[in-house]
């Protein structure tokens, strides 16, 4: 089918143009969108299909959340105000190092361990593999997990009471055999496969048995937990953990706070315990010392007489037993000082160490920074350490509030000794007044009053040392966990991946534009000239029209098939023509392209046949003597042409041949000169164009492309006018920019561009020019000829010579 886009009287004139390196019609990517409207939908279908598929067999994740209280403890309300709305000083609990702990490596280490979570089960399908958590009625652990050996074997049962295991690639010949029960060796690890239900179940089956590095399962484990304050200010602390299967994660968050309610609980015990030890080391020294006394006090009754004290010596005994229980509590205190002293200096952690309050010092500057020495070392203890050379930050800060804490606990010791010195030189002060007092009383009863003073003093340390041992005993007894759990863990929804909806979403808009995107690509990187569009973004030259693709064999379109667009387009191209050269008489027009293969021999021989139809007398001449070939399409021969007249062996009536078409003439190239460029520059072509004119009404130049030859620019001072032809997806737009370039600086005058061999039935060209291009005549790249014409003569040139009613 024929195709011609009429012009009519479209050409152009453009003051301005815009030149742009890389640009893309949206146009032309829309409408070969629409061309190929089959590969946009098969895309779609495929990337549906994809999310279908993905959709179904990807992992499902969902989320567990749990919620837990952590209340402030109620001990020591004696120095809070001290440390009032400063929670990076709270000596009781630092709230904000409490999702780090519940995060830590011992912590969830332990927690993997107690579930087992370092042995998973798993059960190989036809597409994916699933993990078997508390499915199968059977249990896999390890006896010592601090020697794992990461390893993967297959488990299978045997019967009721044996199993067999084996390598992965080893085949079931080769299996061991176990009991149930049994503490085997498997891979390197120790373990115990139990039974917990009935076996026969699953008897056959083969189930893939993995044992990993439970140090590596909570890392996962640390990775996907988050821990956040559920408000600012507030104590409430959500715990929540996305995973495949929700039981697993729900028995992760509910074992995570048992250890966590543990941890806190044994945190708190243990300064009840140190308590405990150390008072029940003072009751014992303190015990023999008033056992000493007690019978000291016994011989003195039985060898005096005397069994009562006077009023005054009464007065004098209760004031200076007053003064010892003063003095007892400084002797008490510096007991502890010295022991905390000592402490300090073997460098033992903190954690272990008595805390003052426990034993009666009351000093709260000094049981604050103990409380906070403890704390900062907890954590410390609790971070994993990073492989040697690597710097951890925030074990350097512990470090350092460490060394500045046990420094400030030196300081308060000093100062706190100063003040029991100054107390305890009064007291003695006091004691000895009263002993300068008693020497005046009668011997018996200094005696007795010495004996009751000593057993009264140690008897009231010994009270005192019961009392804090009966409230350490009581306190250890009573301690409860500050951790309250305020929602158990649970299912918070349906799964949160695969997100289908959204899954049909991207994959069906990546369906949709990958086509368009592909499409995109091509039109940004085809570099052809498409449209007419392209050639006036490009150039300023004006447009004179467009021919159609050529659909027939041969070159003559005009006279096989007259009443084609394509025949249209000629006639449409010679009426915009007399716009150019109106008011002029027998005109020249030379028919040039860049490049070769763009058309320019169809052209002229079918605009030459339709000013001849119109009675005018029309010649062509074919000036490309280096590739003549006009002359095949009209069946004549190229013995004698334009070569042999420029080089004076012709004249000019012997080179001008008849076509067989009425007032259409044609002078061929010629035999191939070896200088064709220097033959036109001869004075015989300025000659014959002369004589060309007087007796022709239109002379068309058919020139050899002017990119690769000069010949085309040496004939245009002969021309009324240049058509200048454009191939459709042939022509490269880089030729535009020469185009451009030749008519501002005025080396090409009187020119239009001509856009040649267009379809509308291309690739996705429709609403212009379209796109494509088909037909075999002209030029290749090179001067390669489209078809090798046979020694007889072609077919096409046969019936040319029939046309003309010439002989074949």
């Amino acid at each position: 089918m024929e195709t011609g886009l009429n012009s009519g009287n479209e050409f152009t004139g453009r003051d301005s143009v815009q030149h742009a390196p890389v640009t893309v019609e949206y146009k032309r990517v829309l409408f070969r969108a629409l061309r190929y409207w089959y590969l946009v939908v098969l895309s779609l279908l495929i990337c549906i299909t994809s999310a279908f598929l993905y959709n179904r067999y990807a992992v499902r994740i969902y989320p567990v959340t749990s919620s837990i209280i952590i209340r402030e403890s109620e001990e020591r309300t004696d120095a809070r105000l001290l440390y009032k709305d400063n929670p990076l000083a709270n000596p009781y609990r630092n709230f904000f190092n409490e999702p780090y702990i519940l995060k830590s490596y011992p912590l969830i280490q332990g927690v993997i361990e107690d579930l087992n979570f370092h042995v998973v089960i798993q059960k190989e399908g036809n597409i994916k593999i699933t993990e078997q958590y508390r499915t199968l009625p059977i249990s896999v652990k390890v006896v010592s997990p601090d020697d794992v050996v990461p390893a993967s074997f297959i488990f299978e049962v045997i019967d009721e009471n044996t199993f067999a295991c084996l390598d992965l690639e080893e085949k079931a010949a080769d299996r061991n055999t176990f009991n149930f029960g049994d503490t085997i060796n498997c891979k390197s690890n120790t373990l115990v496969v139990k039974k917990e239900g009935d076996v026969s179940r699953i008897r056959g089956d083969r189930y893939i048995v993995n044992i990993l590095n439970p140090e590596r399962v909570a890392s996962s484990y640390i990775a996907r937990l988050k821990v956040d304050w559920a408000l600012q200010g507030a104590s409430v602390v959500d715990l929540s953990i996305n995973g495949p299967i929700p039981s697993k994660e729900i028995d992760f968050l509910t074992k995570l706070i048992e250890n966590y309610q543990e941890y806190d609980l044994n945190k708190k015990n243990q300064a009840a315990e140190r308590s405990i030890r150390f008072i029940d080391g003072q009751l014992n020294v303190i015990g023999d010392s008033l056992a000493f006394f007690e019978r000291q006090l016994q011989r003195f009754k039985k060898q005096n007489v005397l069994t009562d004290l006077s009023d005054e010596t009464v007065r004098l005994y209760q004031e200076i037993e007053q003064l010892e229980k003063q003095k007892v509590d400084l002797q008490v205190s510096e007991s502890y000082y010295q022991y905390l002293e000592k402490y300090l200096q073997e460098g033992r952690d903190m954690d272990q160490v008595i805390l003052p309050s426990s034993i009666g010092v009351s000093d709260p500057v000094l049981n604050d920074l103990i409380i906070k020495l403890i704390n900062v070392q907890s954590e410390l203890k609790i971070q994993k350490p990073l492989p040697e050379g690597i710097r951890n930050p925030l074990v350097e800060s512990n470090q350092r509030m460490i060394t500045q804490a046990k420094g400030s606990i030196v300081e308060s010791l000093n100062n706190l000794r100063g003040t029991d010195k100054i107390k305890r030189k009064f007291l003695q002060q006091q004691i000895d007044r009263i002993d300068r007092e008693l020497g005046g009383l009668p011997e018996a009863e200094r005696m007795l009053v010495n004996i009751r003073r000593n057993y009264s003093l140690n008897e009231n340390i010994y009270i005192f040392l019961m009392q804090k041992r009966a409230e350490a005993g009581i306190s250890y007894a009573a301690k409860t966990s500050d951790i309250l759990i305020v929602n158990p863990p649970r299912l918070a929804g349906n799964a949160i991946t695969p997100k289908v909806v959204q899954n049909y979403l991207i994959f069906g808009s990546v369906g949709l534009l990958l086509p368009f995107i592909i499409f995109y690509l091509f039109e940004l990187l085809n570099n052809k000239v498409q449209s007419k569009e392209d050639i006036e973004r490009l150039t300023s030259v004006p447009f004179i029209g467009a021919l159609g693709h050529k659909s027939i064999d041969g070159n003559l379109v005009i006279l096989e098939k007259p009443k084609s667009s394509l025949a249209e387009s000629f006639r449409a191209l010679r009426s915009n023509l007399n716009y150019f050269t109106e008011g002029k008489d027998h005109k020249v027009f030379i028919i040039t392209s860049s490049l070769s293969g763009e058309g320019k021999t169809f052209t002229t021989i079918n605009l030459a046949m339709v000013f001849a139809l119109s009675g005018k007398r029309t010649v062509i001449i074919g000036a490309d003597m280096r590739r003549p070939k006009i002359f095949n399409d009209f069946g004549l021969n190229n013995d004698v042409g334009l070569s042999n007249y420029l080089s004076g062996i012709a004249p000019m009536d012997s080179i001008i041949q008849k076509t067989g078409q009425a007032n259409l003439d044609l002078i061929s190239s010629g035999p191939v000169p070896p200088n064709p460029s220097e033959l036109i520059l001869n004075a015989r072509m300025d000659e014959l164009m002369v004589k060309l004119r007087t007796m022709y009404d239109f002379v068309l130049i058919d020139t050899p492309p002017i990119a690769l030859i000069t010949d085309g620019f040496v004939l245009t001072r002969y021309a009324d006018h240049t058509i200048f032809l454009i191939r459709q997806n042939y022509t490269p737009k880089t030729m535009l920019n020469s185009i451009e370039e030749f008519y501002r600086t005025g080396k090409l005058r009187n020119i239009s561009l001509l856009l040649n061999d267009i379809k509308t039935n291309g690739i996705g060209y429709g609403y212009g020019y379209g796109y494509g291009y088909g037909y075999g005549y002209g030029y290749g790249y090179g001067y390669q000829e489209y078809y090798e014409e046979p020694e007889n003569g072609s077919a096409v040139s046969g019936r040319i010579r029939n046309f003309f009613g010439r002989k074949k």
